[in-house]
């Protein structure tokens, strides 16, 4: 089940988005596109994933080539878990 928590709830630990993320990487790769986020935000529960996975590339992507490697994953991983974005189960 997913949830998105209200402010003043307590957050989830970062592993778990972590894991949501990597699970989203359909290709295995170790680099997530803008497909693969927006997957993993609608995993999460995000009523528009398609704009909260380009805003997290706008945060999260600090050499600006469209995607997210393993180098800014927790840079992205940041993004989510500031917005109250994780997965129970």
């Amino acid at each position: 089940m997913v949830y998105n928590v209200p402010k003043g709830s307590e957050l989830p630990n970062k592993k778990q988005l972590r894991k949501v993320f990597l699970d989203c990487d359909v290709d295995d790769n170790s680099v997530l596109t803008e497909e693969e986020i927006k997957n993993a935000f609608d995993r999460f529960g995000s009523l528009f994933p398609g704009f909260r996975a380009w805003r997290a590339l706008k945060r999260a992507d600090k050499n600006k080539d469209g995607c997210i490697s393993l180098d800014e994953l927790d840079n992205l991983i940041d993004y989510a878990y500031k917005r109250g974005y994780f997965n129970v189960g």
